[in-house]
């Protein structure tokens, strides 16, 4: 390649990359790159890692986005240009770079041709003539409708898990249902696993295999061209409480802890120890899971849960002291998270179908300290939720869709937290979790 056409082509690599980095600023709260400051790249780089699960620290997105200044642009490596793709919904840099380039190169338009003047046809040649288009017309149209009559919609394609019932570890296989089993492009259909990773998988062999390594219901999505069109679920039941832990930026494992001493307790904590001994590097920021995942009979959208929460004390890697309370019904779950006032930007809701993310929504209600422990009433009565805080309502909506019988609990930590005086009960039956 010679030395024009490298410039040519780095000139239109870094107008893409511009052009990706606008995009991005747009789905920011500000939109004028030239007027950020260190505390937006320091967001911005929050929120790449929530969605993309890729830390960025803010002097790489300050080089990315020009404001510091070299001598030769700084030219970002292939995860890295990946996840800015990513951030604004492309699959990743390959494909970004190859849409928009399409609206940065300009080609010359054809010049019009020029129109020939012709004698008019006679009206036995206009008959004769109208009669072909005629029957071209109707060749094309029943074409058309045979065509149309053997093509695959997307509500002709299933998602299937032919093992969605386990213990954790659990190796789900997945396959696609097509109706008369019709050929279509695999590669198109994509998998969402939903448990936490931003891994997709392409159908392109017959069956897909994927590693959940925790307790819990999973709804794991198939997706074309971007859309949901399908989800089944995944079921992991534990022996009572079952206890992992993860440490931030760590995607590729799970630590299991030590269970043993915390079933029938009171009180349901861990210590830093037994941490250590798992494997975990407490010097770094980490999560804590305690998961009660069973089929019971009690009605996820009526029920009512009580429990006493202190969350971590402040500590290396730990800031905002948050924990999430995690019910899973058959059809879906519902999640709050409950954090320090400071950290609200971080939290979010979800009950059903109606979820809010406080990276866009007031959710100033949910920053609550429980560093020094208080009690948390969820209380759901026909698909309205009231979320009290030592008897202070936080919270008070609804939702549409039910989730049916409540499959699980879960309740995960920034840390090491601990609960107590735990309990679940149908408001209607009384059952009991």
């Amino acid at each position: 390649m010679n030395e024009e056409s490298l410039q040519a082509e780095n000139i239109l690599f870094f107008r893409n990359l511009d052009s990706c980095c606008q995009k991005i600023a747009e789905q920011t709260e500000n939109q004028d790159i030239t007027s950020w400051k260190n505390s937006d790249y320091i967001k911005l780089s929050g929120l790449l890692y929530r969605k993309t699960k890729v830390h960025l620290g803010e002097n790489t997105l300050k080089r990315i986005f020009g404001k510091v200044k070299t001598s030769n642009r700084y030219y970002p490596q292939k995860a890295t240009r990946d996840a800015l793709a990513q951030f604004i919904d492309f699959r990743d840099w390959q494909e970004f770079e190859r849409i928009n380039s399409l609206t940065i190169e300009k080609t010359a338009l054809p010049k019009p041709p020029q129109i020939e003047e012709h004698p008019k046809p006679s009206k036995r040649a206009k008959y004769t003539l109208k009669l072909i288009l005629l029957a071209i017309m109707v060749l094309v149209g029943f074409g058309l409708w045979v065509y149309l009559q053997s093509l695959i919609g997307d509500r002709d394609i299933k998602l299937v898990c032919l093992n969605p019932n386990g213990i954790s570890p659990h190796s789900a296989l997945f396959k696609l249902n097509i109706k008369n089993n019709a050929k279509i492009n695999r590669a198109e259909y994509l998998i969402d696993f939903a448990d936490g990773t931003s891994l997709k998988k392409s159908f392109s062999a017959d069956l897909v295999n994927h590693y959940y390594e925790t307790p819990g219901r999973y709804f794991p999505i198939l997706l074309h061209n971007r859309k949901l069109i399908d989800t089944t679920a995944v079921y992991l039941q534990s022996k009572g409480w079952d206890l992992t832990a993860a440490v931030e930026h760590d995607t590729t494992r799970v630590y299991p802890v030590s269970s043993t001493g915390i079933q029938n307790q009171k009180r349901i904590s861990v210590s830093t120890s037994a941490l250590l001994k798992s494997g975990v590097d407490t010097t770094k920021t980490f999560f804590v899971s305690f998961a009660n995942i069973k089929p019971t009979t009690i009605s996820a959208d009526n029920f009512e849960l009580n429990v006493f929460i202190q969350t971590s004390p402040s500590r290396p890697g730990v800031r905002c002291s948050q924990t999430d309370l995690i019910v899973y019904g058959e059809k879906d779950f519902h999640s709050v998270n409950l954090i320090k006032p400071e950290c609200v930007v971080w939290s979010n809701l979800k009950f059903s179908e109606n979820q809010l993310d406080g990276t866009k929504d007031d959710l100033r209600p949910q920053g609550q300290d429980l560093r020094s422990g208080k009690n948390v009433k969820l209380r759901i009565e026909k698909q309205h939720a009231r979320l009290f805080v030592d008897n202070q309502e936080i919270i008070n909506t609804s939702y549409k869709n039910p989730i049916g019988k409540l499959m699980g609990v879960k309740i995960r930590f920034a840390g090491v937290g601990a609960f107590e005086n735990f309990q679940v009960y149908d408001l209607k039956t009384k059952a009991q979790f």
